[in-house]
């Protein structure tokens, strides 16, 4: 963070002018106007903002003042950060993907579950809210969690009982919407994909606090993977569904499900559907990143990436959209990186322009590389090695044998919408530590 009392010199074509600049009489900030120092603050970046908290008691009840709070949701820059979960490790572990040269691209975030992760695994992330699912089969709780203000809100017990089903969230500043899919217990020793169920919560609805709708059902012959997630875009969820692989759309006004066929879907390996663009401005496209295997030399091995068009789906025997290849690791990049994967698949997320490829470790631990693919620059460059060593505990819960999960994930001090559930009160505030 910039001292005020310590700028940076202005260019100047005699070193005495640049001196006369360096320090700035502290009296000039004090006579500044309270509503103009905290209209500055707000525009700072969330990590930037809880390191200068320390600096002053004022500035730290900054962050119990509702209008300051909705000034830097509305002012702060986006952060297209990604999280890495590793089950029962207590802490999250950003990565920070714009960073460049000697800056540290690593840090890390306690996790505000309370009862310990065990009881809890990561399910997805939206809008700076984590949801964790419950490891218990049978009816489900989704907890809601701002790591940040260590706010956390439980969603009403889902209707259907299900095992380890496949969790889809999308939040806004006053509404949310989650989807628990697939996985239903139809004895307690049978599972079928058969159902899905959504909350909806929204300010301007009855009750604001949020209700489950009416069970939709899946397609036929579903099969989907929880740590696969799902992907949203213009109303929709989007998830991947294998043997034979397709792409599950959800419509969530309709209450409907669809398919859409995959490109090159007999070829694909490790398949993850992903949410690229967006942010505040724009809207998200679907994109579909797969590694590609095929027999024959004609076709080189490689990881591509596609979005989706007009994919609306065709009722539950598929058709629907059209997919365009929009980039193709380099064969240098891509035998660096099969090497570091070993076979073992990557874990994948997207944020912004950002894509995050992390290749599975031997056994469940944090990364210990991931590819960032820039997709304005159409740039591929490995990010710095992590520095935290985490290995999860085997055994502490349903989570834990299968390593570490990434998230889109932006650090904000306000998710407004967390307020329209029963939130408990903020037990301490946390800063990024790295």
């Amino acid at each position: 963070m910039m001292n005020p009392r310590r700028l940076p010199p202005l260019p100047s074509s005699t070193s005495a002018a640049a001196a006369a600049v360096d320090d700035m009489d502290p009296r000039v900030w004090r006579r500044l106007p309270q509503p103009l120092v905290d209209r500055v603050l707000a525009c700072l970046p969330t990590p930037s903002f809880l390191r200068l908290r320390a600096a002053c008691r004022r500035f730290y009840h900054l962050l119990f003042s509702s209008p300051f709070l909705h000034s830097h949701l509305l002012l702060s820059p986006h952060l297209p950060f990604f999280a890495f979960v590793v089950p029962t490790a207590g802490h999250l572990i950003l990565l920070d993907p714009t960073t460049t040269g000697q800056v540290p691209s690593w840090s890390r975030l306690p996790l505000p579950v309370a009862g310990g992760p065990a009881a809890f695994s990561p399910a997805a992330a939206s809008a700076g809210l984590l949801a964790f699912l419950s490891d218990a089969s049978g009816h489900k709780t989704l907890l809601l969690a701002n790591p940040i203000t260590r706010l956390l809100a439980a969603l009403p017990i889902s209707p259907t009982p299900r095992l380890s089903p496949t969790v889809g969230l999308a939040a806004g500043p006053t509404s949310i919407i989650a989807v628990v899919a697939g996985d239903d217990l139809v004895s307690p020793f049978a599972v079928k994909n058969i159902s899905a169920d959504t909350f909806v919560a929204d300010a301007a609805s009855v009750p604001p606090s949020g209700f489950w709708a009416p069970s939709s059902l899946l397609p036929r012959l579903s099969s989907l993977d929880p740590r696969a997630g799902m992907a949203f875009a213009s109303g929709r969820f989007y998830c991947m569904s294998s043997s034979p692989f397709a792409v599950l759309v959800f419509d969530v006004a309709e209450n409907v499900w669809s398919k859409v066929q995959p490109p090159m879907r007999r070829f694909l390996r490790s398949p993850a559907l992903v949410e690229l663009g967006g942010g505040r401005e724009g809207a998200a496209r679907v994109a579909l990143v797969s590694a590609v295997e095929k027999s024959r030399l004609s076709v080189p091995r490689s990881v591509r990436l596609w979005t989706l068009r007009g994919g609306h789906g065709a009722g539950a025997g598929g058709g629907g959209g059209a997919w365009t290849e929009v980039a193709r690791m380099p064969p240098e990049v891509h035998a660096q990186f099969a090497a570091a994967e070993g076979g073992r698949g990557f874990e994948c997320a997207a944020h912004g322009d950002y894509v995050v490829l992390a290749p599975r470790g031997p056994v469940a631990q944090a990364p210990t590389s991931a590819l960032v693919f820039d997709s304005r620059r159409d740039e591929w460059r490995w990010a710095p090695p992590c520095p935290y060593v985490v290995v999860a505990h085997h055994g502490g819960g349903g989570g834990a044998a299968a390593g570490f999960r990434v998230f889109a994930y932006e650090p904000r001090l306000a998710t407004p919408a967390i307020g329209l559930l029963d939130a408990t009160a903020p037990v301490a505030l946390h800063g990024m530590h790295g």
